[in-house]
């Protein structure tokens, strides 16, 4: 009894492990709409539950499958195309060479990637190794700053900048892009599903 006990307990946590890591998106998606979901006929809940978007689903099917659409456009014809689209990035572009520092402070805040220092007081003085240069400043010295790509001096009294260099890109990536097109409120074509719902 106590053998039967554990495996039900097991399987159960399973399942639970199941649903709540790699298909959460599409369970809730599913419990949120339980009470349309349970009338469909037993292939489209299977398909939905797969994340699948087939001919013949209306539009509430393909909602609970892939969640709200993108975008929707209309195709010359009087198609009505939903557009899904997931990841991507736009891109960035930073600089990450020296920041100038504050003049009470003396030196330079400086280095670029890999730390920040800031130049010391009395007759301290205060270093930075960053990605490409190093950062240092003292009190009425000169703070001199490495970046990435160049190099910056510092200015006399206490303030300075550390080199900016060149940029760091990073290139945009484009999204992952499905469609499904409807014809009269049904889906007659659609793109295959997403790798992750």
């Amino acid at each position: 009894m106590k053998r039967g006990h554990f495996f039900g307990v097991a399987l159960l946590g399973a399942f639970a492990a199941w649903s709540g890591g790699c298909a959460s998106g599409q369970m809730s998606r599913i419990d949120r709409n339980r009470d349309i979901y349970e009338t469909w006929p037993l292939e489209i809940r299977q398909a939905v539950l797969d994340g699948k978007v087939e001919p013949g689903m209306n539009t509430d099917m393909v909602r609970v499958a892939w969640g709200e659409p993108s975008e929707i456009a209309m195709s010359p014809a009087g198609d009505e195309i939903w557009v899904f689209k997931r990841g991507g990035s736009d891109g960035s572009v930073y600089y990450p060479g020296g920041v100038a520092s504050s003049g009470g402070m003396g030196g330079v805040i400086g280095g670029g990637v890999g730390g920040i220092g800031v130049g010391g007081t009395g007759s301290g003085i205060g270093i930075s190794t960053g990605r490409g240069g190093t950062s240092i400043g003292a009190t009425g010295g000169i703070g001199i700053g490495g970046g990435i790509g160049g190099t910056g001096i510092g200015g006399i009294g206490g303030t300075g900048m550390g080199g900016m260099g060149g940029p760091m890109i990073t290139p945009p990536t484009p999204p992952d892009v499905r469609e499904v097109v409807f014809r009269g409120g049904k889906v007659v074509r659609a793109d295959p599903p997403f790798t992750n719902n």
